[in-house]
């Protein structure tokens, strides 16, 4: 199990734990590491894992947009 951890605050925060399957903590491992589009991680979701391009996209498209619902992403 993947879990993130509210610690925006400098202390986390177990109030707020989101928990990640395999497929969205390798995401959430790609979006950290630097800039970021949503078709961008889904080529590295087809890298990692046997899945076809459309589908890896739309999946991706749905968990950067519960992400965002949850504020785990933040727009600059």
């Amino acid at each position: 199990m993947y879990m993130i951890v509210d610690a925006r605050t400098g202390q986390a925060n177990l109030t707020h734990v989101y928990n990640l399957n395999e497929t969205a903590a390798a995401v959430w491992q790609l979006a950290a590491a630097g800039e970021f589009t949503a078709e961008k991680l889904a080529e590295g979701v087809c890298r990692e894992y046997e899945i076809g391009y459309d589908e890896a996209l739309r999946d991706v498209k749905a968990l950067l947009e519960s992400w965002q619902k949850y504020g785990l992403l933040q727009n600059d």
